[in-house]
């Protein structure tokens, strides 16, 4: 992973800095937050990996000229921006669920002081009048809309890129370097080339977890993708079993990777100098078209099963 390797220690000092921020928090909400951050952190073992979050910052390198310590502060904020961001999807999350799984009073509480510290490490570059926080309202706006509308636009089928504004606020981390080595003309380059990822990246999760958004009732692209070939509207009902056959024996993650090629043949076409942030979107597709591939050749070896087996006791006898 070459787009992680050489940003390992940066990395190790951001996670520092970010635990020593949380351990300031009164209890018991600095235990819970650094709980949360551990949880996330990528160097702790069987962790939620969320490196886009952690190494956009870093991976501006090539278009800008920054004190190493700000490439860390700055992506520090974004990890703190991202658990604010997180625990407010748990929270959605548990309402769905009867008895709640989460102390959510603590858990609001912790969100809103998450918020300050992420606005007050910000706060540190960005003046009040800095463009920086027109963008920040601008992100925070996409959310906000990904949030409420994305079931019900069905964003996958209807409009793909749709499916970025969920995550915008990770914009926040290429934006904020942009604008702090003075490069505010890149910015929407930038930003294209992250709606692309993220949509690629929500691809990605999204076939990993189809089981249980299944289960949730949560939006997932795979999902909406296969409701739109059975003729389905995005609010359909459908069993486990019908996705099983559309991943299993129609292999339907062939198109699905396909759209990730796509993405990533727009994604090179931007001239945006970032090959890290291009190899790390690379990484995605090609596990994506590697999953598709085995699902095909297991098809194919399931069906020469009885002749094989035929051949070879034919060949011993």
């Amino acid at each position: 992973m070459n787009w992680f390797k050489p940003f390992e220690d940066d990395l190790a000092a951001v996670f520092a800095q970010c635990e020593a921020r949380l351990s300031d928090l009164p209890p018991p909400l600095n235990e819970l937050g650094i709980s949360y951050l551990r949880a996330f952190d990528v160097f702790e073992q069987d962790s939620s990996k969320n490196y886009i979050c952690y190494l956009l910052p870093f991976w501006m390198k090539e278009l800008t000229t920054l004190p190493a310590e700000s490439y860390r502060h700055l992506a520090a904020a974004n990890i703190i921006g991202m658990l604010y961001y997180f625990i407010q999807d748990d929270i959605m999350d548990s309402v769905r669920e009867s008895p709640s799984p989460l102390h959510v009073k603590q858990h609001l509480a912790l969100a809103t002081l998450l918020y300050s510290e992420f606005l007050a490490m910000y706060q540190a570059y960005f003046p009040p009048d800095s463009a920086f926080w027109q963008f920040f309202k601008v992100y925070n706006q996409e959310w906000s809309d990904g949030v409420i509308h994305e079931s019900s636009a069905d964003y996958f089928v209807n409009v793909p890129i749709g499916v970025a504004k969920k995550a915008a606020p990770v914009k926040l981390g290429s934006t904020a370097v942009l604008l702090l080595a003075e490069r505010p003309e890149l910015i929407p380059a930038a930003n294209d080339m992250m709606n692309h990822v993220l949509l690629t990246l929500q691809m990605m999760d999204d076939w990993m977890d189809w089981k249980q958004d299944l289960a949730d009732g949560s939006y997932n692209c795979l999902l909406a993708m296969i409701k739109a070939r059975l003729g389905r509207p995005w609010d359909a009902a459908l069993t486990e079993a019908e996705a099983q056959e559309a991943i299993y024996i129609r292999n339907l993650l062939k198109p699905y990777a396909a759209i990730a090629a796509e993405t990533h043949t727009r994604l090179t076409e931007t001239g945006l100098d970032s090959p890290n942030l291009i190899s790390f979107h690379y990484t995605m597709v090609d596990e994506l078209i590697s999953d598709a591939n085995h699902i095909e050749n297991s098809k194919q070896t399931l069906a020469l099963g009885g002749l094989n087996y035929y051949l070879s006791i034919s060949t011993k006898k």
